[in-house]
Order: structure tokens, then sequence, then C-alpha cells
């Protein structure tokens, strides 16, 4: 029987639906939708209850395998329902200077002194596993995905028609913002902000109290550029049919 639970990254927190059916290479193509990091990149951490601060490794991004995803079933995960899975990106892309995952979302505070010695927290783990900020290479990594942006955010123009695809389907809109934002990750990266054709985005254009661009409620949204392709890609006609001449 599918059963919700809670999905949270460094940037998104959703309460979603999901089936024990499904193997872990499809649930992660889903928490790509969500999330926008891909599945070779993604670490799956797992909290027990959506306040709990006791987290256990459901799947490892430094050890990912295809095959091994796709015959494993979510039952196997022993995932119980209003759960919290947590997704962390192994490349640092999104959350390269988040830690405070536990604080955020465990219900309770620690002083930073406290949290940095528990050994059940996401920092230590990030810390086991050099990590995020615990990686050596954590600047030549930075600088790397600092330079795949900016090339692609170079091909890219305020007012280029754009579409977005992921495993919901195709999204046709317009660019309407090129630039960084403090808000979302510190300013460290670029962000494409897009006007979708159809209410299928996330926002009206604001990041909090902070209005980015103007449009209507649930057609923005703010992608990584390497989610958005720019070209000809004209509004989609619902009533057109290559059945018919």
């Amino acid at each position: 029987m599918d059963f919700n639970i809670y999905v949270t990254s460094s940037l998104t927190s959703s309460e979603r639906r999901i089936s024990p059916q499904w193997d872990l290479a499809y649930f992660k193509r889903r928490l790509e939708g969500i999330t926008g990091i891909p599945p070779p990149d993604q670490t799956l951490l797992h909290y027990p209850s959506s306040t709990s601060d006791e987290v256990k490794v459901l799947s490892d991004g430094l050890k990912y395998s295809e095959g091994r995803d796709q015959t494993t079933r979510v039952s196997d995960l022993n995932i119980a329902p209003y759960s919290r899975v947590h997704v962390t990106d192994i490349t640092g892309n999104t959350d390269m200077n988040l830690d405070e995952d536990d604080e955020q979302n465990a219900g309770f505070e620690l002083s930073e002194e406290d949290y940095a010695k528990r050994t059940d927290s996401v920092l230590n783990w990030k810390r086991q596993n050099k990590l995020g900020r615990f990686d050596p290479n954590v600047e030549q990594q930075r600088q790397k995905a600092a330079a795949e942006n900016n090339e692609l955010t170079s091909k890219m123009a305020v007012g280029d028609r754009c579409r977005v695809i992921s495993i919901q389907g195709e999204r046709r809109g317009v660019v309407r913002f090129l630039g960084k934002i403090q808000a979302l990750d510190k300013g460290e990266s670029t962000w494409v902000g897009v006007e979708f054709d159809e209410p299928v985005g996330k926002n009206n254009g604001a990041i909090g109290d902070e209005q980015i661009f103007s449009c209507g409620a649930k057609h923005g949204s703010f992608l990584k550029p390497k989610q958005v392709e720019v070209g000809d890609y004209p509004p989609i006609d619902p009533f057109e049919s290559e059945d018919e001449l």
C-alpha cells in the first residue's frame, strides 16, 4: 500500500506519496524531479520520523550502482510512513556549504559545540566521508561547478524560450532571470529563473520576501542551468495532434 513520507534537501521540503513496490532506481528518478539532484549524485539519509535526530544511510552516492538500485525495492529500505528521507548531493553543487540539516529539521535546538560532538548527525557523517566543506577537493569542485554554470548561462538570455525535462515530463516557458540569489545558496551559484507557460512551477518568482521576477502563482521556478535548455520551444498547444493533417 502506498504511503506518505517527507522529502527534504538543502533547498526543498515537501510531503510525497511513494510506493513500496518501486525499485530504488525509479525512486531516485522521482527524487531528482523534486530536488534536482541526479541519481548518481544522490546520497539518501533516513530519519525514522520527521523530527528525529537519528539518521541512517539508505544509499551512499559514493558507492552508486545502477544495477543494485534496479534490484532493490523501496520495501527493502524499511521506510516507515511519515518518516523523512533527506537527499544530499555528493558533488557539493547544491549543499556544499549546508551542514545545518539537523538543526533546521530535527525540531530542537543545540549549541554549535554540542551539535559538533554528535555522532549521529549529518554533520558527523559528512566529516567521516569527507563531503561538503570536509572534502579536501571542495574548492576545486566549487570552481568546476561555477565554470560549468557560467558556460551554460553564457548561452542564455532573459527572454529566451526554454524547456525543462524531468520525471514529471516536459515544461516550457521563458527565461526571466539569470544571476545569483543570496537566499538560496549565499550567492555561490548562478540560477535560472523560469516563468512557465502553465502553472507547473513552485512560486510566483519570489524567494521568501524577495521578488526576483514577477509571474503568476505556481508559474515560476529557480533551476540550475544544466536543467534548462533554451531554443525554439513555443508554448505547447493542448489541442495539437500528430494524428491530424
